[in-house]
């Protein structure tokens, strides 16, 4: 990790002292929302800004700035780098010195204004200085001419428009001229017509409304004249005849002289002479009065006639005018869309006209809505190489690589870690772990007889109160069913499983059990190595039938502790275990000892740990620390409790002080030791 975090600093180092000087020169532009107005009301044909702040329209901006028309101009003010015209190297393309240009170009707005910063980089800090003064000037022309070439075509437009317009106005007031005067309309126009055809009707419409019900009424009451015609008293009842003051008169006087006569009769006779004088007056009365009511009626009859008359003719005259209404209405389909075509051609031509009137103005106006701020002023400050944050970068990346590093060969390492990954795996309670026993008095240990019996001869060392650990473990695992017969086996070789099996029968052994240690690893046996016995007899001989246990059995130095060696490695060991007679041997084995210990092969590349625990009482799992893979775990497990096997619990064995995940115990234990041995 070290050498990977100096060697990160170095190269950083190396390489800064390697890098061109490059400076750094700023300009800062305004550019306004909206450009000023000198004339209100005027429009420009190109609106420099925005009506109001737009993220946008400002990212826009600066887009224009870093663009390759702004920076052709910004090339043709401050020329070319002089290192890209140096002789010894081809002159680069015009293109490639534009492309050059805008890689050393920078645009950013201030937060909360409308301020933008032009940022160059150079390896000349006078050029650096140049080169933003020319893009902020270059982008303040541009915007100008933008406008100005916006007002100039505009104009060129319109005036052509103009032309057009002037032309087509010209030929349709024409042709409505001509329109009206074939049509009489020039002296009163077609509108006005109308209005007084319409006016006429109307005014026709009420009177003969009003003379049909005159004449309705007359026509009703010369009905009855007509029936009254030879009937005086029907005449008289009649209402003009009723109404009529002579007649009222002469009706009065003609009853004033009927009185008058009986006046006479009844006093002078009827042959008197006075009498004679009021009958000529009532004959001359009643002449009178019959001549006066037919001159009534036929006045009545006169009026009704006049009535009858005048009807007629308000109906004539009404129906000319509807007659005219409706040819006004059939020139009004031809007379409208001609006006309205002459209306429409004044209007735009006259909307064009102002337009151009403030075309011309405004591109007399050179407003603008951008300007330089604050110029670059003087050489440009230095920016890279930057030693000390290369300096940080480098250590940083050297950092990251070491750690990565780590990681890789962590991730790499597929070994159990941890206890609890080793119970998460194996589905088991962790019950000890053991240390390297060459750790331990490593000067008194030369070969494996004599670390095997390292719990033997050092009682009070880190591996003997490990031991002691996992005894106390396992009788309190079998406090509810007494484990008497149990299988040590592991899950590979050389995980130290018959030292632990060694290890774990004399503490168990010397805390005053009758322990009996069977090796019944049939393949590559072990235990009488660690014992210095012979290897001729054993478990194999008993299994075949040609000894009994009782004359294969020794007894060792170790009080309470008896050994029960391999015997000759037979051809077939999975048929001899499976046998009836191993089953016998076991049982044999459990009356005459507290504890049976078996030391089997390893799990995985056999199946005799599974068919011996299969039969006994359980399985005690050796685990080597930084060894065991997760997978040979997984497989010892599933390999056991697939043939019926309880796993008792697990060990891991040769931990070390400086291991990852198990330092904890073995200090634990070695600190036990050094206090035990004090004591």
């Amino acid at each position: 990790m070290t050498a990977v975090l100096i060697a990160g600093g170095a190269i950083a180092f190396v390489y800064t002292m390697r890098q061109p000087r490059i400076y750094e020169a700023t300009c800062s532009l305004v550019i306004e929302p909206t450009a000023p107005r000198v004339l209100e009301g005027v429009r420009d044909v190109v609106q420099l800004g925005a009506e109001a702040f737009s993220y946008t329209y400002y990212q826009t901006q600066y887009r224009i700035i870093k663009s390759r028309e702004i920076a052709q101009r910004v090339l043709d003010r401050v020329g070319p780098s002089p290192s890209q015209t140096d002789g010894n190297a081809a002159k680069p393309t015009r293109q490639k010195q534009v492309d050059m240009l805008l890689g050393q170009v920078k645009v950013a707005g201030v937060r909360d204004s409308s301020i933008a910063n032009i940022t160059v980089r150079d390896r000349d800090p006078e050029r650096a200085g140049r080169i933003a003064n020319a893009f902020a000037e270059a982008y303040v022309e541009r915007n100008l001419d933008f406008k100005l070439e916006g007002a100039r075509s505009a104009s060129s437009w319109l005036g052509e428009q103009t032309v057009d317009l002037r032309k087509k106005l010209e030929d349709s007031e024409l042709a409505l001229y001509r329109y009206r005067k074939e049509h009489n309309l020039l002296d009163l126009g077609l509108d006005d017509r109308q209005g007084m055809t319409r006016q006429n009707l109307a005014t026709l419409n009420e009177r003969l409304a009003d003379i049909k019900a005159k004449r309705i009424e007359a026509e009703a009451i010369r009905k009855l004249i007509v029936a009254a015609k030879n009937d005086v008293s029907e005449k008289e009842s009649l209402p003009e005849i009723r109404d009529n003051a002579i007649v009222t008169k002469l009706r009065e006087n003609y009853l004033d002289l009927l009185k008058m006569k009986a006046d006479l009769e009844s006093r002078y006779g009827e042959k008197h002479p006075k009498i004679e004088n009021v009958l000529q007056q009532i004959q001359a009365t009643r002449r009178d009065y019959n001549r006066e009511l037919d001159e009534v009626l036929k006045a009545f009859d006169k009026k009704y006639r006049a009535i009858v008359d005048t009807e007629v003719a308000l109906t004539k005259w009404m129906n000319q005018e509807k007659a005219q209404a409706l040819d006004l209405a059939k020139l009004e389909v031809e007379y409208r869309p001609m006006a309205r075509d002459a209306e429409n051609n004044a209007k735009v031509f006259g909307q064009v006209t102002q337009r151009q009137k403030e075309v011309d103005l405004t591109g007399l106006q050179r407003t603008n809505n951008a300007r330089v701020l604050d110029r670059a002023m003087g050489p440009g400050k230095q920016v890279s190489p930057n030693l000390r944050n290369n300096l940080v970068v480098g250590f940083v990346l050297g950092l990251l690589a070491g750690l990565l590093l780590a990681f890789v060969i962590e991730a790499l390492d597929n070994t159990v870690k941890t206890p609890e990954a080793a119970e998460e795996l194996v589905g088991a309670p962790l019950l000890g772990v053991l240390p390297v026993l060459s750790n331990a008095k490593a000067q008194s240990i030369d070969d494996a007889a004599d670390r095997d019996l390292t719990v033997h001869k050092e009682p009070t060392s880190a591996a003997a109160e490990a031991c002691r650990s996992i005894r106390t473990n396992l009788m309190f695992l079998s406090a509810q069913k007494v484990v008497q017969v149990f299988v040590v086996t592991s899950p590979g070789p050389r995980d130290g499983k018959t030292t632990a099996a060694i290890s774990l029968a004399i503490t168990m052994a010397q805390a005053g059990a009758r322990v009996l240690l069977v090796d019944t690893d049939l393949r590559k046996p072990r235990i009488h190595r660690s014992f210095g016995l012979k290897a001729d007899q054993g478990i194999s001989t008993a299994i075949m039938g040609e000894a009994g246990i009782e004359e294969l059995i020794v007894h060792t130095e170790i009080p309470n502790l008896d050994v029960l060696p391999c015997g000759p490695t037979p051809p077939n060991p999975a048929e001899l275990l499976h046998t009836d007679r191993f089953r016998a041997i076991l049982d044999q084995c459990r009356q005459g000892y507290d504890k049976v210990i078996l030391d089997s092969p390893p799990t995985g590349p056999v199946t005799d740990p599974a068919i011996i625990g299969s039969i006994s009482d359980g399985v005690l799992l050796i685990l080597r620390a930084g060894h065991t893979t997760r997978e040979s775990a997984t497989h010892a497990r599933r390999h056991l409790t697939d043939a019926g096997a309880r796993i008792l619990g697990l060990v891991i064995n040769q931990t070390d002080r400086k291991g990852a995940g198990y330092g904890y115990g073995y200090s634990y234990y070695s600190s036990y030791g050094r206090y035990y041995r004090t004591a």
